[in-house]
């Protein structure tokens, strides 16, 4: 698969972490795999070529949508294509929803919702604009412009911050920390993490790490340094969430990553 990460605007880097842009081949013979794992953000996806399907664990197949969004989620699935693909992605930051959508985080954990349900007309309008565009640099102005017009007031700068140090810090921060020169109760400050972020502090904490510990898997290191650098009190633990997480054991996943581009190859 072709990968590319491309920066957001200034306008929209408070929110959007960046925009991708992924391509590959595939047929009927070859159907190309996508495993969407646990993750903190967001994302918005358009495919713009080619069509996927959800494979449930018994094996059905479900159409998956053109375009739509994937809240942030502790669950993991399985998507394939026997055709050609393009996908557009965006990843926000979690705080970004109220923001630009003026709804809770909560709303979309563990949602997977169509762009015309989630957005009306203007998501219909939006998905025919990108899909019939010409180039991927029109799809992402296209992308951008629709974002930009939709910032229209400040999110809480203390949950800002607290995301951003819980990202910053892989995961590794306690609660005492978090809430350090904050004016606000632990269970206001937890109520409110969980409308903005979508998860409380401590599930999103949990993620965090567990993304950080999948992010070294390119590394020639064993799952135990894996798991202890990434804050884990041994292995046994690292397994346990590799399964909840992505629904796989460390070794099967890493055969998955294997065959897969290094972002921005």
């Amino acid at each position: 698969m072709k990968y590319r990460q491309i920066k957001p605007s200034p306008t929209l880097s408070p929110y959007v972490k960046f925009f991708w842009i992924g391509e590959a081949s595939a047929s009927t013979d070859n159907c190309f795999t996508h495993f969407s794992i646990a993750t903190s953000a967001p994302k918005l996806i358009f495919h713009y070529k080619g069509k996927f399907s959800e494979v449930a664990a018994s094996g059905q197949l479900t159409s998956s949508f053109t375009s739509g969004i994937q809240g942030q989620s502790k669950t993991h699935a399985r998507f394939i294509s026997p055709e050609n693909v393009g996908i557009l992605g965006i990843e926000f930051f979690p705080y970004a929803i109220p923001v630009l959508f003026s709804m809770p985080a909560t709303a979309l954990t563990n949602q997977y919702i169509d762009l015309t349900s989630f957005c009306g007309n203007k998501g219909k309008e939006l998905e025919e604009s990108i899909c019939s565009a010409s180039t991927n640099r029109e799809r992402l102005r296209i992308a951008a412009g629709f974002l930009e017009s939709l910032v229209k007031r400040p999110v809480n700068p203390h949950i800002v911050n607290a995301v951003q140090n819980i990202d910053r810090l892989k995961g590794l921060i306690d609660m005492d920390t978090l809430l350090k020169n904050v004016p606000l109760s632990q269970r206001q400050f937890e109520r409110l993490f969980k409308e903005i972020t979508g998860f409380s502090p401590k599930l999103y904490t949990r993620i965090a790490r567990f993304e950080a510990a999948v992010n070294n898997f390119r590394r020639k290191a064993s799952f135990a340094e894996i798991a202890l650098d990434a804050g884990y009190f041994d292995q046994a633990h690292f397994n346990h969430d590799f399964m909840e997480f992505t629904g796989l054991k460390p070794n099967a996943y890493l055969k998955v990553i294997e065959r897969l581009p290094v972002p921005g190859s």
